[in-house]
């Protein structure tokens, strides 16, 4: 079976086959290269055709070493249609994109992927709030989850994102070494809670970005605790 996802550039006469979805064909593969090489980035997609390209990708055997949402000129439905691609690529790129919360449940879907190659998710100013946290963390405490490096700079967070991310950094085998926190409203009291998981023997961090987060000496204070327990025999 043969799907075919026209794409129209300029005036209504000028439409081009891009996509030929028939796995195994030398048009799927030229198809895939053409991604690649984001020639579909000045071409405005329907919700629809986004469905097509995102199967495309999840039905080729073949690992992104990137995937750039923002790329994709589509309306906010289609980075929806597109967030499954996630699935199959080792840095995803999702900053930007005008994601909600509602996006979380798919990506913590796609963090429970067996043998997923994704190593690297980046969330920044996409407005997840806390519920989108406590939904992505479904994923991320997954043993499943192979995710070394997180950002969630500018979600609109609070300090009960890092309650739900201190649970997380106690999952057995955590492969999280990098998380970046800035630009959230995190304060003091958030800073204290992220700590419990900072100071589990369990945690495998390595770097904590917490710029712009509404701190005061007070969480310096914390940190400097948890440090003293990491490095105390």
């Amino acid at each position: 079976m043969q799907s075919l996802v026209m794409m129209k550039r300029g005036s209504q006469s000028e439409k081009q086959s891009l996509v030929m979805m028939k796995r195994g064909s030398q048009s799927e593969k030229q198809s895939l290269v053409m991604m690649k090489r984001r020639t579909l980035s000045e071409t405005r997609l329907k919700p629809d055709q986004c469905s097509a390209l995102a199967y495309l990708l999840l039905m080729s055997e073949e690992v992104l070493e990137e995937f750039d949402l923002k790329t994709y000129n589509t309306s906010e439905k289609g980075y929806q249609r597109l967030l499954p691609v996630v699935r199959t690529c080792k840095r995803a790129l999702l900053d930007r994109c005008k994601l909600t919360y509602k996006s979380c449940e798919t990506l913590a879907s796609a963090l429970q992927t067996p043998n997923s190659p994704l190593r690297e998710l980046d969330l920044s100013y996409n407005d997840l709030e806390d519920r989108g946290v406590e939904l992505l963390c479904v994923g991320l405490t997954s043993p499943l989850c192979n995710i070394q490096t997180l950002v969630l700079a500018g979600c609109k967070l609070t300090y009960e994102s890092c309650e739900t991310l201190a649970s997380a950094l106690q999952t057995p085998n955590s492969p999280l070494r990098e998380l970046d926190l800035s630009n959230n409203d995190l304060e003091d009291r958030g800073v204290e809670l992220l700590c419990v998981g900072l100071t589990s023997p369990l945690c495998n961090m390595e770097r904590l970005v917490l710029d712009h987060c509404d701190l005061t000496y007070e969480s310096c204070e914390t940190l400097a605790s948890a440090l003293q327990t990491l490095n105390s025999p």
